[in-house]
């Protein structure tokens, strides 16, 4: 063998070595919490092959964030077949986790969103839709002149509907069309959404917890869809995929760790407490134990013992 034939070989052997880039890394995927599903009484038995098998059948479901890469990657080219081609984009996510990630998704892609409540009717009763649209420019240009003509208590009511019609229609007020692809965040969630987006033919992509249905979606990334880095590490990946067909640059798919900063999501000063299944308050705990009932004012514990224990001889 020649020392030129050496050198090839060596190349493809060093060629064939180096690892596929990844579309985001596992360490990534545990920051954000992706693998967290819901507990065990909860999940869709659907779900079964996108989970880590729990024999036990208690606590949590693990989901296998192997599956999350594949997915997510299989997604991503999906969606960026989609938008080489022109189609448009419509982002869902309704959940307070998800409106900073859908709406910068959305704007960031421009496309339509809904982050608010799904108005029954965005997509199969578009007219009517439309004429809230309407509704609210007309409002707009009556708050342009300061509401002239109308008194303050008319005016108030006025700019109150203007600022619900806003956070409703914000996202969608320049829909003359219907979008070709849905990005959904949790399709339990906004499920009224994506059965409006069947109806239509409008191909509906999303996440996919141990809680949800595979089969209401074209195509599921299995994930947490109740974590805001999560949704976030997910919804700019497939963003990515829009912006990469369009020329541009991507943010998170297929970049180092470094360069992918997730958000701190904080929850609302006056937001509940999540109530879990078996949540309980513990009374009267010591270290040996529970204590037993306190007897009521005026009542001697010893001589109740003796009225039971004389009860009980009888």
């Amino acid at each position: 063998m020649t020392q030129n034939n050496e050198k090839e070989t060596v190349k493809k052997e060093t060629v064939a070595k180096e690892p596929k880039a990844v579309i985001v890394s596992k360490d990534k995927l545990l920051e954000a919490g992706a693998y967290f599903g819901h507990k065990t009484h909860q999940w869709n038995p659907k779900m079964r092959d996108y989970l880590v098998p729990n024999k036990t059948n208690r606590g949590a479901h693990i989901i296998d964030i192997t599956k999350t890469q594949k997915y997510l990657e299989f997604a991503y080219s999906l969606i960026n077949k989609f938008a080489a081609k022109k189609a448009s984009f419509i982002f869902v996510g309704t959940k307070k986790q998800a409106h900073a990630a859908i709406k910068e998704a959305a704007e960031r892609t421009q496309s339509y969103y809904v982050t608010e409540r799904w108005l029954g009717g965005t997509l199969t009763n578009n007219q009517t839709i439309m004429s809230r649209v309407k509704t609210m420019e007309q409002l707009e240009a009556k708050a342009a002149s300061g509401f002239k003509g109308y008194t303050k208590k008319e005016a108030i009511l006025f700019q109150k509907e203007l600022d619900k019609l806003h956070k409703n229609l914000d996202g969608i007020r320049n829909m003359r069309h219907i979008p070709q692809v849905m990005i959904v965040a949790d399709p339990n969630e906004d499920e009224i959404a994506v059965k409006e987006a069947k109806r239509k033919g409008i191909k509906v992509i999303g996440i996919l917890d141990s809680n949800s249905n595979p089969d209401a979606l074209d195509f599921g990334i299995p994930a947490n869809d109740d974590s805001a880095k999560s949704i976030a590490l997910v919804m700019t990946i497939l963003a990515d995929a829009i912006v990469k067909a369009r020329g541009g640059k991507e943010l998170f798919a297929y970049q180092p760790d470094e360069n992918i900063v997730l958000p701190e999501y904080q929850a609302p000063a006056n937001a509940k407490p999540r109530r879990t299944f078996n949540s309980y308050k513990p009374f009267n705990r010591n270290s040996n134990g529970y204590q037993p009932r306190k007897a009521p004012a005026g009542e001697n514990r010893e001589e109740v013992k003796e009225t039971t224990k004389e009860v009980k001889d009888k």
